[in-house]
């Protein structure tokens, strides 16, 4: 005799809302992954200031010093890498929030980051999905 299984109806759960507002400094050396992510962050309606590397976005930092609300940066990167540029630009960036991103583990570089509080690591390759996630909460934490 053949028993029919009960009918089960899947609750699909609306996706959460990923947009937010505010001033991100990107800094990535690979202009592919920095123009797919700053794009990603544009289309959920942040404003998205683009470096190539650690010098560039220092001089940008100085530039909006206490106007950018987040720093995400790859670790390492030709001239000045992830860490030496927060140190640097952190007189400008105030407490905002850092998030480095890097294919390498995180264990390898984090006792370069052993004075610094507010800072998170995003491994890559970057999930896109992930990235919106994790910038919405560091931004609207609380």
């Amino acid at each position: 005799e053949l028993v029919e299984a009960p009918v089960v109806e899947k609750v699909v759960k609306a996706p959460r809302d990923l947009s937010g507002a505010g001033r991100i400094l990107f800094v990535e050396d690979e202009d592919a992954v920095r123009g797919i992510a700053a794009r990603l962050l544009r289309q959920r309606g942040y404003e998205v200031i683009e470096a190539a590397d650690g010098e560039e976005a220092l001089i940008l930092a100085e530039e909006w010093a206490g106007q950018i609300d987040m720093l995400i940066s790859d670790v390492i990167m030709p001239g000045l890498d992830g860490p030496s540029l927060l140190r640097k630009a952190r007189p400008f960036l105030g407490d905002a929030p850092v998030m480095f991103i890097s294919g390498y583990a995180e264990s390898d570089f984090s006792d370069l980051l052993q004075d610094e509080a507010g800072v998170s690591f995003l491994p890559k390759p970057l999930d896109i999905k992930t990235l919106a996630e994790r910038v919405k909460q560091e931004l609207h934490a609380g």
